[in-house]
Protein backbone atom coordinates (compact mmCIF):
# COMPACT_ATOMS: atom_id res chain seq x y z
CA UNK A 1 0.00 0.00 0.00
CA UNK A 2 1.39 3.37 -1.04
CA UNK A 3 0.77 6.73 0.57
CA UNK A 4 -1.14 8.17 -2.36
CA UNK A 5 -4.59 8.94 -3.74
CA UNK A 6 -6.38 6.38 -5.88
CA UNK A 7 -9.17 8.16 -7.76
CA UNK A 8 -11.86 5.93 -9.29
CA UNK A 9 -14.00 7.21 -12.16
CA UNK A 10 -16.97 4.88 -12.84
CA UNK A 11 -18.15 5.46 -16.40
CA UNK A 12 -20.93 4.55 -18.79
CA UNK A 13 -21.21 6.42 -22.10
CA UNK A 14 -18.77 9.16 -21.11
CA UNK A 15 -16.58 9.07 -24.25
CA UNK A 16 -17.00 12.83 -24.77
CA UNK A 17 -16.23 13.76 -21.18
CA UNK A 18 -13.18 11.61 -20.43
CA UNK A 19 -10.72 13.39 -22.80
CA UNK A 20 -11.60 16.72 -21.18
CA UNK A 21 -11.71 15.43 -17.62
CA UNK A 22 -8.42 13.53 -17.27
CA UNK A 23 -6.08 16.45 -18.15
CA UNK A 24 -7.97 18.71 -15.73
CA UNK A 25 -7.70 16.16 -12.91
CA UNK A 26 -3.99 15.71 -13.46
CA UNK A 27 -3.53 19.47 -13.33
CA UNK A 28 -5.43 19.75 -10.03
CA UNK A 29 -3.50 16.82 -8.54
CA UNK A 30 -0.03 17.81 -9.75
CA UNK A 31 1.19 18.15 -6.15
CA UNK A 32 -0.57 15.02 -4.90
CA UNK A 33 0.81 11.50 -5.58
CA UNK A 34 -2.04 9.77 -7.33
CA UNK A 35 -3.39 7.23 -9.79
CA UNK A 36 -6.61 7.39 -11.81
CA UNK A 37 -8.67 4.24 -12.38
CA UNK A 38 -11.43 4.36 -15.01
CA UNK A 39 -13.97 1.57 -14.48
CA UNK A 40 -16.24 1.28 -17.51
CA UNK A 41 -19.28 -0.97 -17.86
CA UNK A 42 -18.58 -1.83 -21.50
CA UNK A 43 -20.14 1.43 -22.76
CA UNK A 44 -21.79 1.31 -26.21
CA UNK A 45 -19.95 4.56 -27.06
CA UNK A 46 -16.66 2.78 -26.24
CA UNK A 47 -15.67 4.99 -23.34
CA UNK A 48 -13.27 2.23 -22.35
CA UNK A 49 -11.44 2.50 -25.70
CA UNK A 50 -11.10 6.28 -25.40
CA UNK A 51 -9.77 5.89 -21.85
CA UNK A 52 -7.29 3.19 -22.93
CA UNK A 53 -5.93 5.44 -25.67
CA UNK A 54 -5.41 8.23 -23.15
CA UNK A 55 -3.80 5.81 -20.70
CA UNK A 56 -1.11 4.92 -23.27
CA UNK A 57 0.43 8.35 -22.72
CA UNK A 58 0.66 8.20 -18.94
CA UNK A 59 1.72 5.66 -16.33
CA UNK A 60 -0.81 6.49 -13.63
CA UNK A 61 -4.05 6.06 -15.58
CA UNK A 62 -5.54 2.57 -15.62
CA UNK A 63 -8.69 1.23 -17.28
CA UNK A 64 -10.96 -1.62 -16.19
CA UNK A 65 -13.51 -2.74 -18.78
CA UNK A 66 -16.29 -4.80 -17.19
CA UNK A 67 -18.10 -7.11 -19.58
CA UNK A 68 -20.67 -9.00 -17.49
CA UNK A 69 -21.18 -6.64 -14.58
CA UNK A 70 -23.24 -3.47 -14.30
CA UNK A 71 -23.89 -0.83 -11.66
CA UNK A 72 -22.14 2.14 -10.15
CA UNK A 73 -21.65 0.71 -6.66
CA UNK A 74 -20.02 -2.49 -7.84
CA UNK A 75 -17.89 -0.49 -10.32
CA UNK A 76 -16.56 1.65 -7.48
CA UNK A 77 -15.78 -1.41 -5.36
CA UNK A 78 -13.94 -3.06 -8.26
CA UNK A 79 -11.95 0.13 -8.71
CA UNK A 80 -11.10 0.32 -5.02
CA UNK A 81 -9.97 -3.33 -5.02
CA UNK A 82 -7.60 -2.60 -7.91
CA UNK A 83 -6.21 0.55 -6.29
CA UNK A 84 -2.74 0.94 -4.78
CA UNK A 85 -3.21 4.02 -2.61
CA UNK A 86 -4.05 4.36 1.07
CA UNK A 87 -6.82 6.87 0.28
CA UNK A 88 -9.55 5.77 -2.12
CA UNK A 89 -11.75 8.34 -3.82
CA UNK A 90 -14.62 8.40 -6.30
CA UNK A 91 -16.09 11.16 -8.44
CA UNK A 92 -18.40 11.33 -11.44
CA UNK A 93 -16.87 11.49 -14.90
CA UNK A 94 -19.42 13.98 -16.23
CA UNK A 95 -17.92 17.17 -14.79
CA UNK A 96 -20.60 17.71 -12.13
CA UNK A 97 -18.24 17.30 -9.18
CA UNK A 98 -15.85 20.12 -8.31
CA UNK A 99 -12.42 18.64 -8.98
CA UNK A 100 -10.77 21.59 -7.24
CA UNK A 101 -11.87 19.87 -4.02
CA UNK A 102 -9.86 16.72 -4.76
CA UNK A 103 -6.72 17.71 -2.78
CA UNK A 104 -8.86 18.88 0.16
CA UNK A 105 -10.81 15.62 0.27
CA UNK A 106 -7.58 13.64 0.03
CA UNK A 107 -5.96 15.52 2.89
CA UNK A 108 -9.09 15.20 5.07
CA UNK A 109 -9.31 11.41 4.63
CA UNK A 110 -5.56 11.10 5.12
CA UNK A 111 -5.75 13.10 8.34
CA UNK A 112 -8.80 11.53 9.98
CA UNK A 113 -8.20 7.95 8.75
CA UNK A 114 -11.90 7.84 7.95
CA UNK A 115 -14.25 9.32 5.36
CA UNK A 116 -14.30 12.77 3.74
CA UNK A 117 -17.43 13.72 1.82
CA UNK A 118 -17.99 16.34 -0.84
CA UNK A 119 -21.27 17.71 0.53
CA UNK A 120 -24.06 19.69 -1.13
CA UNK A 121 -25.98 20.18 2.11
CA UNK A 122 -23.51 21.72 4.55
CA UNK A 123 -22.88 25.45 4.80
CA UNK A 124 -21.16 26.61 1.62
CA UNK A 125 -22.47 23.69 -0.45
CA UNK A 126 -25.13 23.91 -3.15
CA UNK A 127 -27.22 21.76 -5.49
CA UNK A 128 -26.50 24.17 -8.34
CA UNK A 129 -29.15 24.37 -11.05
CA UNK A 130 -31.47 21.56 -9.98
CA UNK A 131 -35.19 22.06 -10.56
CA UNK A 132 -37.71 21.89 -7.71
CA UNK A 133 -38.74 18.29 -8.43
CA UNK A 134 -35.21 16.91 -8.34
CA UNK A 135 -34.39 18.92 -5.22
CA UNK A 136 -37.50 17.61 -3.45
CA UNK A 137 -36.73 14.01 -4.41
CA UNK A 138 -33.11 14.37 -3.29
CA UNK A 139 -34.03 15.83 0.09
CA UNK A 140 -36.66 13.13 0.68
CA UNK A 141 -34.20 10.37 -0.23
CA UNK A 142 -31.50 11.99 1.91
CA UNK A 143 -33.86 12.12 4.89
CA UNK A 144 -34.58 8.40 4.60
CA UNK A 145 -30.91 7.58 4.11
CA UNK A 146 -29.76 9.53 7.17
CA UNK A 147 -31.94 7.39 9.43
CA UNK A 148 -30.02 4.28 8.35
CA UNK A 149 -26.44 5.55 8.70
CA UNK A 150 -24.18 4.50 11.55
CA UNK A 151 -22.54 7.95 11.50
CA UNK A 152 -24.49 11.14 10.98
CA UNK A 153 -23.65 13.31 7.98
CA UNK A 154 -25.68 15.82 5.99
CA UNK A 155 -25.13 14.33 2.52
CA UNK A 156 -25.04 10.50 2.71
CA UNK A 157 -26.17 10.31 -0.94
CA UNK A 158 -23.13 12.11 -2.33
CA UNK A 159 -21.20 10.41 -5.11
CA UNK A 160 -18.09 12.47 -4.37
CA UNK A 161 -16.05 11.22 -1.40
CA UNK A 162 -12.77 9.77 -0.15
CA UNK A 163 -12.28 6.90 2.27
CA UNK A 164 -9.17 5.59 3.97
CA UNK A 165 -8.26 2.10 2.79
CA UNK A 166 -8.31 0.71 6.34
CA UNK A 167 -11.98 1.67 6.73
CA UNK A 168 -12.92 0.26 3.32
CA UNK A 169 -11.20 -3.06 3.96
CA UNK A 170 -12.86 -3.41 7.36
CA UNK A 171 -16.37 -2.86 5.97
CA UNK A 172 -15.92 -4.63 2.60
CA UNK A 173 -17.34 -8.06 3.62
CA UNK A 174 -20.59 -6.39 4.74
CA UNK A 175 -21.22 -4.24 1.67
CA UNK A 176 -24.19 -4.75 -0.64
CA UNK A 177 -22.87 -3.49 -4.01
CA UNK A 178 -26.27 -2.79 -5.51
CA UNK A 179 -27.61 0.37 -7.03
CA UNK A 180 -26.27 3.86 -7.33
CA UNK A 181 -25.21 5.09 -3.89
CA UNK A 182 -22.07 3.37 -2.64
CA UNK A 183 -21.42 6.03 0.02
CA UNK A 184 -24.75 5.25 1.68
CA UNK A 185 -23.84 1.56 1.79
CA UNK A 186 -20.53 2.41 3.43
CA UNK A 187 -22.16 4.69 6.02
CA UNK A 188 -24.72 2.00 6.83
CA UNK A 189 -22.02 -0.58 7.61
CA UNK A 190 -19.05 1.35 9.07
CA UNK A 191 -18.45 1.32 12.85
CA UNK A 192 -20.24 4.09 14.74
CA UNK A 193 -16.98 5.75 15.73
CA UNK A 194 -15.71 6.16 12.15
CA UNK A 195 -14.34 9.71 11.71
CA UNK A 196 -16.15 11.71 9.02
CA UNK A 197 -15.84 15.22 7.64
CA UNK A 198 -17.86 17.07 5.03
CA UNK A 199 -16.41 19.58 2.60
CA UNK A 200 -18.88 21.86 0.81
CA UNK A 201 -19.03 21.97 -2.96
CA UNK A 202 -21.46 23.21 -5.61
CA UNK A 203 -22.99 20.54 -7.81
CA UNK A 204 -22.27 21.48 -11.42
CA UNK A 205 -23.97 20.83 -14.75
CA UNK A 206 -23.14 17.85 -16.93
CA UNK A 207 -20.55 18.64 -19.63
CA UNK A 208 -21.79 16.14 -22.25
CA UNK A 209 -24.28 13.28 -22.46
CA UNK A 210 -27.39 12.42 -20.48
CA UNK A 211 -28.03 12.07 -16.75
CA UNK A 212 -27.92 8.55 -15.30
CA UNK A 213 -30.65 9.39 -12.74
CA UNK A 214 -33.27 7.14 -14.34
CA UNK A 215 -36.44 5.59 -12.93
CA UNK A 216 -34.49 2.34 -12.62
CA UNK A 217 -31.94 4.04 -10.36
CA UNK A 218 -34.76 5.36 -8.15
CA UNK A 219 -36.27 1.87 -7.89
CA UNK A 220 -32.87 0.41 -7.00
CA UNK A 221 -32.58 2.95 -4.18
CA UNK A 222 -35.94 1.83 -2.74
CA UNK A 223 -34.86 -1.80 -3.09
CA UNK A 224 -31.66 -1.00 -1.21
CA UNK A 225 -33.66 0.57 1.63
CA UNK A 226 -35.76 -2.60 1.85
CA UNK A 227 -32.62 -4.75 1.89
CA UNK A 228 -31.16 -2.78 4.78
CA UNK A 229 -34.34 -2.67 6.89
CA UNK A 230 -36.12 -5.97 6.15
CA UNK A 231 -33.91 -7.94 3.77
CA UNK A 232 -32.25 -9.96 6.53
CA UNK A 233 -35.68 -11.31 7.55
CA UNK A 234 -37.41 -11.73 4.18
CA UNK A 235 -35.10 -11.60 1.13
CA UNK A 236 -36.07 -9.02 -1.47
CA UNK A 237 -35.80 -11.65 -4.20
CA UNK A 238 -38.50 -13.71 -2.44
CA UNK A 239 -40.81 -10.67 -2.24
CA UNK A 240 -40.29 -10.02 -5.94
CA UNK A 241 -40.91 -13.68 -6.72
CA UNK A 242 -44.23 -13.57 -4.85
CA UNK A 243 -45.27 -10.36 -6.63
CA UNK A 244 -44.49 -11.94 -9.99
CA UNK A 245 -46.50 -15.00 -8.98
CA UNK A 246 -49.46 -12.80 -8.01
CA UNK A 247 -49.34 -11.11 -11.39
CA UNK A 248 -49.16 -14.59 -12.94
CA UNK A 249 -52.60 -15.34 -11.51
CA UNK A 250 -53.99 -12.40 -13.49
CA UNK A 251 -52.19 -13.61 -16.63
CA UNK A 252 -53.61 -17.10 -16.08
CA UNK A 253 -57.20 -15.84 -15.84
CA UNK A 254 -56.91 -13.55 -18.88
CA UNK A 255 -55.21 -16.27 -20.93
CA UNK A 256 -57.92 -18.80 -20.00
CA UNK A 257 -60.60 -16.35 -21.14
CA UNK A 258 -58.83 -15.93 -24.49
CA UNK A 259 -58.08 -19.63 -25.08
CA UNK A 260 -61.66 -20.63 -24.15
CA UNK A 261 -62.71 -19.17 -27.47
CA UNK A 262 -60.50 -21.64 -29.37
CA UNK A 263 -60.22 -24.83 -27.26
CA UNK A 264 -62.29 -26.96 -24.92
CA UNK A 265 -62.05 -26.41 -21.17
CA UNK A 266 -59.16 -28.79 -20.46
CA UNK A 267 -56.92 -27.53 -23.25
CA UNK A 268 -57.76 -23.91 -22.40
CA UNK A 269 -56.69 -24.54 -18.78
CA UNK A 270 -53.40 -26.14 -19.87
CA UNK A 271 -52.64 -23.34 -22.34
CA UNK A 272 -53.45 -20.68 -19.74
CA UNK A 273 -51.20 -22.31 -17.13
CA UNK A 274 -48.27 -22.50 -19.56
CA UNK A 275 -48.82 -18.88 -20.61
CA UNK A 276 -48.66 -17.83 -16.96
CA UNK A 277 -45.52 -19.92 -16.43
CA UNK A 278 -43.80 -18.30 -19.43
CA UNK A 279 -44.87 -14.83 -18.20
CA UNK A 280 -43.57 -15.54 -14.70
CA UNK A 281 -40.29 -16.90 -16.06
CA UNK A 282 -39.73 -13.79 -18.18
CA UNK A 283 -40.52 -11.37 -15.33
CA UNK A 284 -38.34 -13.26 -12.87
CA UNK A 285 -35.50 -13.30 -15.38
CA UNK A 286 -35.56 -9.56 -16.08
CA UNK A 287 -36.50 -8.38 -12.58
CA UNK A 288 -36.35 -10.81 -9.65
CA UNK A 289 -33.05 -12.39 -10.67
CA UNK A 290 -31.76 -9.61 -12.92
CA UNK A 291 -28.28 -9.86 -11.36
CA UNK A 292 -27.95 -13.43 -12.73
CA UNK A 293 -30.16 -12.94 -15.79
CA UNK A 294 -30.17 -15.80 -18.29
CA UNK A 295 -29.17 -14.92 -21.83
CA UNK A 296 -28.96 -16.63 -25.21
CA UNK A 297 -29.36 -20.40 -25.20
CA UNK A 298 -29.48 -20.47 -21.42
CA UNK A 299 -32.97 -18.96 -21.57
CA UNK A 300 -34.49 -22.09 -23.13
CA UNK A 301 -32.85 -24.40 -20.59
CA UNK A 302 -33.91 -22.05 -17.82
CA UNK A 303 -37.52 -22.14 -19.02
CA UNK A 304 -37.49 -25.94 -18.97
CA UNK A 305 -36.11 -25.96 -15.40
CA UNK A 306 -38.68 -23.37 -14.38
CA UNK A 307 -41.49 -25.52 -15.80
CA UNK A 308 -40.18 -28.60 -14.00
CA UNK A 309 -39.91 -26.76 -10.67
CA UNK A 310 -43.44 -25.35 -11.05
CA UNK A 311 -44.83 -28.79 -11.94
CA UNK A 312 -43.27 -30.37 -8.85
CA UNK A 313 -44.45 -27.41 -6.78
CA UNK A 314 -47.98 -27.99 -8.03
CA UNK A 315 -47.79 -31.65 -7.03
CA UNK A 316 -46.49 -30.68 -3.57
CA UNK A 317 -49.35 -28.19 -3.23
CA UNK A 318 -51.91 -30.87 -4.09
CA UNK A 319 -50.36 -33.52 -1.84
CA UNK A 320 -50.02 -31.29 1.23
CA UNK A 321 -53.46 -29.70 0.84
CA UNK A 322 -55.12 -33.10 0.43
CA UNK A 323 -53.24 -34.64 3.38
CA UNK A 324 -54.14 -31.77 5.72
CA UNK A 325 -57.79 -31.82 4.64
CA UNK A 326 -58.00 -35.59 5.26
CA UNK A 327 -56.50 -35.02 8.72
CA UNK A 328 -59.36 -32.66 9.58
CA UNK A 329 -57.75 -29.29 8.84
CA UNK A 330 -60.32 -26.79 7.49
CA UNK A 331 -60.26 -26.73 3.68
CA UNK A 332 -59.26 -23.05 3.34
CA UNK A 333 -56.39 -23.42 5.81
CA UNK A 334 -55.23 -26.61 4.07
CA UNK A 335 -55.25 -24.91 0.68
CA UNK A 336 -53.36 -21.86 1.98
CA UNK A 337 -50.66 -24.02 3.61
CA UNK A 338 -50.33 -26.07 0.44
CA UNK A 339 -50.07 -22.94 -1.71
CA UNK A 340 -47.44 -21.36 0.56
CA UNK A 341 -45.43 -24.59 0.56
CA UNK A 342 -45.58 -24.60 -3.23
CA UNK A 343 -44.33 -21.01 -3.41
CA UNK A 344 -41.41 -21.79 -1.09
CA UNK A 345 -40.57 -24.89 -3.12
CA UNK A 346 -40.69 -23.04 -6.44
CA UNK A 347 -38.58 -20.15 -5.16
CA UNK A 348 -35.96 -22.39 -3.56
CA UNK A 349 -35.63 -24.76 -6.50
CA UNK A 350 -35.45 -21.97 -9.07
CA UNK A 351 -32.97 -20.05 -6.94
CA UNK A 352 -30.74 -23.11 -6.77
CA UNK A 353 -31.11 -24.60 -10.25
CA UNK A 354 -32.53 -22.00 -12.66
CA UNK A 355 -30.88 -18.75 -11.52
CA UNK A 356 -27.76 -19.82 -9.71
CA UNK A 357 -25.66 -16.95 -8.37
Amino acid sequence: MLRMLSLVLPTYNEAENIPELLPQIKKVLKKVPHEIIVVDDNSPDETWRVAQELAHNTDNVHVIRRIDRRGLSSAVIDGFLAAKGDVLMVMDADGQHDMEKLPELYEAAQKNNGIAIGSRYVKGGSIGEWDEQRYFMSRMATGLAKKLCKVQVQDPMSGFFAIHRSVFEEVLPRLNPKGFKILLDLLVHVPKNTPTSEIPFTFGTRSHGESKLSRRVQIEFLEYLYDVVLGKYIPLAFVKYCLVGSFGVVVNVVAFHIFSGFFNFSWAVIAAIETAIISNFWMNNVWTFAHVRLKGRAILMGLLKFNAACALGGLANYAISTYLFVQGVPSLVAVLIGAFTSVLWNYTMNRIFTWRA
